[in-house]
């Protein structure tokens, strides 16, 4: 070996015993962790009650408890989810969030017209769902275990007898039985123009249950069924006193403020809530639509129904190739995060072709929500 190379690999004694003492250091913090794990094993830390809410959160199993924290079972009641609070949800194990999202969808004027209807609630877990729908009693309610047995000792029982719905006195039809809350609703029906013309339009009043409309409808008796003209109250008309008219049939995608008030029960409140709702919505596609105006009773839309018609097709589509999310999400029926999904299908995938196209997103399975939403959509090449 040449004398160079032999001596650059040469070290001096005190360098070997600095060598050796590095290797030693070296050797003895390769070794302390193994040496820590088995002079002083870790405990194990239990995390099934927090993997058991998360999986619950995420809806992938019946929560055993109410979420959110709450260690309270899970209740299971008849419900009415056009009236129940927040709190009353959460007892049935809806988790909190989407509660507040119930609560919200019925503020703004929304309502279940069928159990089916809960289960279109977009996060709402689908077991969840399965779970409460055989509870879910629409129009009844589910009054508190104190205001049922104070109920049962201060009505009287209930009488049948011949009564006629358009004339009926608040006393009468409470002697018939009926809730007081609906009495009022009847009542105020009528002073609003409202009329019973045949038997099955007393089932369409909202709150009654059907074991009630079984009981009275043979004692049912219209003693005008044949009524031509609706009589307005003053409160709805011009003039001081009540007066005669018989509205016009109205295209619900051309009429003006004007011709709604025509109606019964639309004041101009009423007609601009609708024409806001209708330039948001770009045009009605059905007059069933009209119902879901914020603000708008149930018993007011049931009343102008008859002279509502979609003859003008809607007037404003949305562009699924050029809309931009703030766009879509403008649009009554979608809201930010699905806008999203479809700006960001059109970006991954190209160009839509037609709007059917959106069935493609993996996340859009709720078949009503698109059937609402794809008349307002197109795709231009």
């Amino acid at each position: 070996m040449p004398k160079k190379i032999q001596n650059y690999l040469y070290f001096l004694p005190v360098e070997r015993r600095a060598f050796n003492a590095l290797l030693l250091v070296v050797g003895v913090v390769f070794a302390a962790p193994w040496a820590i794990r088995y002079f002083w094993p870790a405990s194990q830390t239990d995390f099934s009650a927090i993997e058991q809410r998360i999986a619950a959160w995420q809806g992938t199993e019946v929560p055993l408890s109410a979420p959110d924290g709450n260690d309270t079972p899970a209740e299971l009641f008849p419900f009415d989810p056009n009236t129940a609070s927040v709190e009353t949800l959460v007892r049935l194990g809806v988790p909190a969030r989407v509660a507040q999202t119930i609560q919200r969808y019925r503020e703004r004027g929304g309502r279940f017209r069928s159990a089916d209807d809960l289960g279109k609630i977009y996060t709402l877990p689908p077991d969840v769902f399965e779970r409460l729908r055989p509870y879910v009693r629409i129009g009844q309610g589910q009054p508190s275990a104190d205001n049922r047995s104070k109920d049962s000792r201060t009505r009287p029982p209930a009488e049948v007898f011949p009564f006629d719905p358009n004339a009926a006195s608040r006393e009468e039809l409470l002697r018939l039985g009926l809730p007081p809350a609906l009495v009022e609703r009847l009542l105020r029906y009528r002073e609003k123009g409202g009329i019973f013309r045949q038997k099955s339009d007393f089932q369409k009043l909202y709150g009654l249950s059907e074991a009630d409309y079984a009981r009275l409808e043979p004692y049912i008796v219209i003693a005008r069924p044949e009524v031509a003209a609706v009589v307005r109250p003053a409160a709805y008309s011009s003039g001081a006193s009540t007066r005669e008219y018989s509205p016009k049939p109205i295209d619900v995608n051309t009429a003006d403020a004007n011709a709604w008030t025509s109606l019964p029960g639309i004041g101009s409140a009423r007609a601009n809530s609708i024409l806001k709702f209708r330039d948001r919505l770009g045009g009605f596609v059905s007059v069933e639509q009209v119902s879901e105006t914020f603000g708008l009773p149930d018993s007011v839309f049931q009343q102008i129904r008859p002279w509502l018609r979609a003859e003008t097709p809607i007037y404003r589509k949305i562009d699924l190739n050029t809309a931009l999310e703030k766009d879509l999400s403008a649009h009554p029926y979608i809201n930010y995060q699905q806008a999203r999904l479809i700006v960001a299908y059109r970006e991954q995938h190209g160009p839509y072709k037609k709007p059917d196209d959106i069935r493609r997103i993996a996340a859009f399975t709720d078949a009503g929500w698109l059937a609402k939403v794809i008349p307002y959509l197109e795709a231009t090449q």
